[in-house]
């Protein structure tokens, strides 16, 4: 019988936690709750799937314990706030939580967000994951790379073809251009982009390899996330 998904709950608003504890656990999940940092540094000795953090919380740092959770369990955290700024935003996602969600929270999307940040995380131990919603991929060691629009539509062609490959015409479609010569390099430049970008955390692994005057080939087994 496969283990409970096991999720630790750091909120200090028990109005608020309670309903979505009961929510969660008729979900069929195991939650672990605490009402402050200090808590939940004293329950880390436990196995945890994911992870809900409040950034509101009275005591200490939550951007400590995120930092702390990411490094000892290298799993899924995701932080709401009652704040909606982009500046929380940015704190929280440079310091590698996977998803911002603000206050009041919908328990729907609540649920949604932890259903497809888990199935994200499983896929990673081989798989490349492209994440439709949030516009990144991700390799097997849990790196996240930000990908901009055109560097996303690479990718999706490359996911939807047979063989993991991309024709220069596809990439120049995607640039919004024709393939007038074969001298022509634009293309060329995007993809020798999109490796600089990935191959920083990859340095031992190929990640393209170029198929002369056809286009291009991704390397790794890749897979895709959708809201």
């Amino acid at each position: 019988m496969k283990d409970k998904i096991t999720i630790l709950f750091v909120e200090n608003d028990i109005d608020f936690s309670q309903p979505m504890e009961k929510l969660l656990i008729l979900e069929k999940f195991n939650v672990i709750t605490a009402s402050s940092i200090d808590v939940a540094k004293q329950k880390l000795d436990q196995k945890f799937d994911i992870a809900i953090l409040d950034t509101n919380l009275s005591e200490g740092n939550p951007i400590e314990l995120l930092r702390f959770f990411k490094e000892k369990f290298k799993k899924p955290l995701i932080l709401l706030t009652v704040k909606n700024s982009v500046n929380d935003r940015i704190v929280g996602l440079n310091n590698n939580a996977d998803y911002y969600l603000p206050k009041p929270v919908v328990f729907e999307e609540l649920l949604a967000v932890i259903k497809n940040l888990l199935r994200k995380y499983e896929l990673q131990s081989s798989y490349w994951v492209l994440d439709e919603l949030n516009l990144t991929i991700t390799d097997p060691e849990n790196k996240t790379y930000t990908l901009t629009i055109t560097e996303y539509n690479i990718f999706k062609i490359i996911y939807e073809s047979d063989e993991n490959y991309i024709s220069r015409e596809e990439i120049y479609e995607v640039l919004g251009k024709k393939l007038t010569s074969a001298s022509e390099r634009s293309g060329d430049m995007l993809i020798s982009r999109i490796r600089k970008k990935i191959d920083l955390g990859n340095k031992n692994k190929k990640t393209f390899t170029s198929i002369r005057g056809k286009g291009y080939k991704f390397l790794s087994k890749l897979t895709i996330t959708k809201p």
